[in-house]
């Protein structure tokens, strides 16, 4: 069965629309009983003492009286008005549920049906009880393997240049070579390129990742037959953050990583992080804030999450954000470090609709916001050389679907003959 990260979110929020119906239903249901006894109750009780022999008859007993029936229809209309309440309250409830109930049905068509998810998540993943043991890895042929096995596959395969896949989470090579496709990868060798796949470990942090494959990439390149080879690099999705933190490292330390790169094309990155895994923290967090032994538990487990996917939460690059628990101070703080200001790279993001609206903006590729997928936009990619050829929207394209779009084909195709 497909993952579909919505369904948590879909089924929370009917389930806060339920007891939020029950809760209101339940005291509106209340409140008529008491009010409704209590001016019956009063109404029943001041007509009696109007009848009472030492004051029948008197101005007092007439006073009473009135007093009873302006009660009477006090409690009547009182009855009507909240039995009226009653019906638009539960009506309105029911609305909301039916609209999403009907929210579902669309997300899931839109995001997660007739997408072939075989091509997005990594088979080399689908049997493993625990990711503790996976390290970052070239990988050929379905396996780990050195750099030297991948120069060798490299010279038998005759191609003149290297790219290298940066996968998303939970990916492996089987995105750049989706079934039932015409794949990238066949697009990157009718070009001359070799791809070079990697593979990294899901749970832990990004910047360990990044700190992995540069190690990996740099054993590669420092090896005398490709020395004068500049590299071409693709990434998508979380890929795309590994790689700038890579990037980031690499600046730290005086690598000439970014030298070696020829061009980037970066897909779908969540630079400012996503707001499927953004839920779950916040969710987390405000559980745990609660002086509830029950829901702090809650909301502690809530928070074990992969460190990973913690990163991702945020589009946390940097060893340092982590390690001094910066999750928060990201919002207000900086999160770009000038690691693409010296590559030639070109973006590509996709939004599920055409729409312009805040709920458009909000679901963004379905997975990714948009203000997230244009975090750099701007601020980088269009302040590079032929700024109207740096970045590309897919529209009525969801997270998924992109890597297999036509489009993104021929992007790539064109930015691979740009030599």
């Amino acid at each position: 069965m497909p993952y579909k990260p919505t369904q948590p979110g879909m089924d929370l929020s009917k389930l806060l629309v339920r007891i939020a119906k029950d809760t209101s239903v339940g005291t509106l249901e209340s409140v008529r009983s008491i009010l409704t006894e209590s001016f019956d109750w009063s109404s029943k009780q001041l007509s009696q003492l109007s009848d009472v022999p030492l004051i029948q008859n008197t101005s007092l007993s007439e006073f009473l009286s009135k007093s009873g029936e302006s009660l009477r229809n006090a409690g009547t209309k009182t009855e009507q008005g909240l039995t009226q309440a009653l019906t638009s309250t539960a009506n309105a409830m029911h609305q909301a549920l039916d609209a999403l109930e009907m929210a579902d049905v669309v997300v899931k068509k839109t995001l997660f049906e007739n997408i072939p998810v075989s091509s997005i998540v990594g088979e080399s993943f689908a049997d493993l009880v625990t990711t503790s043991h996976i390290q970052a890895s070239f990988r050929l042929n379905g396996k780990d393997v050195s750099f030297q096995e991948i120069l060798k596959d490299w010279r038998e395969s005759k191609l003149p240049r290297l790219i290298l896949c940066v996968p998303g989470l939970f990916c492996d090579e089987g995105l750049w070579n989706a079934k039932g496709e015409v794949p990238l990868s066949e697009t990157m060798k009718e070009s001359g390129y070799y791809p070079i796949y990697i593979r990294f470990n899901p749970g832990v942090h990004l910047s360990i990742n990044a700190k992995s494959m540069l190690g990996l990439v740099e054993n590669l390149l420092n090896s005398p037959e490709v020395k004068d080879i500049t590299l071409d690099v693709i990434s998508y999705s979380q890929g795309g953050l590994i790689l700038r933190s890579a990037l980031h490292q690499a600046k730290q330390k005086s690598s000439d990583f970014s030298k070696k790169i020829r061009h980037a094309l970066i897909i779908n990155s969540p630079d400012g992080g996503s707001y499927i895994e953004k839920i779950g923290f916040w969710l987390g967090l405000g559980a745990e804030s609660l002086p509830i032994l029950p829901v702090s538990m809650i909301g502690f487990i809530g928070n074990q999450r992969s460190d990973a996917i913690k990163d991702l939460s945020h589009g946390i690059i940097r060893e340092e954000d982590w390690v001094q628990n910066n999750q928060i101070q990201r919002y207000v703080k900086d999160s770009y470090f000038g690691e693409l200001d010296d590559i030639d790279a070109t973006q590509i993001y996709s939004l599920v609709t055409k729409e312009e609206s805040k709920w458009s903006s909000w679901i963004g590729d379905g997975i990714v916001e948009k203000p997230s997928l244009t975090l750099l936009s701007d601020r980088v990619y269009r302040k590079k050389s032929n700024p109207e050829t740096r970045v590309h929207c897919l529209l009525e394209t969801s997270h998924y679907q992109v890597i297999t779009h036509p489009q993104t084909k021929k992007i790539l195709k064109e930015v691979l003959k740009k030599r």
